[in-house]
């Protein structure tokens, strides 16, 4: 059986052999059927077990020892400060007869279970911050596209009021040219063609005004057209800028993602040592 000695003195000459066979920081007690006989502590795993004192009832190494059967279990840090894995088995002689106890503590790596959990957290948290962004760049891409498409019209109808524009001016010229032959005409009739001549003068002044007016209006929406230009331009930029950044952030998430899915591996690893 492989927890049966010829004497409690011919295991604790192994146990210096056997910490320093195995990679794992551990520590190791020995105690006899009443009392702690060694203790060899770890490197990063001491429990200050002194040697002779006496075995508490209620432990699992005494439990082990009376009920004669092998007994594991985590030991919170809420003890010592850290946690670590405890196994109890007891000795038997060549007779099959108990005569002592070890116990083993394996400190488990809490520490690295504690940061494979911080970054799993961080990256979900970054992957929501990454997702909320994304969002509204999709939403940023979408609405600059829309302005674009609006700015486009814009240009349009700044065209067709040119030639609204256009058609005003050509029925002013009409009509300054029907007020100057009515002038004529009126000017051939002397004093009976006085009124219509007064009325034909208005006409004309009216659209040598309307000439006038539509070439302030053309400059101006000459302007119009001309910022319309620019600002569909400028949008076209934001569009592309707004399209890059959206397929930066899938790009990115799906990174976090892998990251995020490399964490829990971790932590699970980290569970399991």
């Amino acid at each position: 059986m492989f927890n049966q000695v010829e004497s409690l003195d011919d295991l604790l000459k192994t146990v210096p052999i056997l910490k320093s066979a195995v990679s794992v920081d551990l520590s190791i007690a020995i105690c006899d059927l009443e009392k702690f006989i060694a203790y060899f502590p770890g490197e990063n795993i001491n429990l200050h077990i002194e040697i002779g004192k006496k075995i508490n009832p209620e432990e699992p190494l005494s439990i082990a020892i009376r009920q004669n059967k092998r007994l594991q279990a985590d030991v919170p840090a809420d003890f010592y400060g850290f946690e670590f894995t405890g196994t109890a088995l007891p000795i038997i002689d060549k007779n099959n007869k108990v005569i002592g106890g070890i116990a083993v503590q394996v400190r488990r790596q809490s520490e690295l279970r504690a940061i494979a959990e911080k970054i799993s957290n961080s990256m979900t948290q970054a992957n929501e911050q990454i997702q909320t962004v994304s969002s509204g760049s999709a939403s940023l891409a979408h609405f600059t596209q829309e302005l674009l498409v609006q700015s486009r019209q814009a240009g349009e109808n700044v065209k067709e009021t040119d030639l609204v524009l256009s058609m005003i001016k050509k029925v002013a010229d009409q009509t300054n040219l029907l007020g100057l032959n009515a002038a004529i005409e009126a000017a051939r009739a002397g004093e009976n063609g006085r009124g219509f001549e007064i009325v034909a003068n208005e006409i004309r002044k009216f659209s040598k005004e309307t000439v006038a007016s539509t070439q302030k209006v053309g400059e101006i929406t000459s302007q119009i057209q001309k910022v319309t230009g620019q600002m569909g331009s400028s949008i076209e930029k934001i569009v592309g800028v707004g399209n890059e950044q959206a397929s930066s952030m899938l790009q990115i998430s799906s990174l976090i993602k892998e990251i995020e899915q490399l964490s829990k591996n971790l932590n699970e690893f980290a569970h399991k040592l």
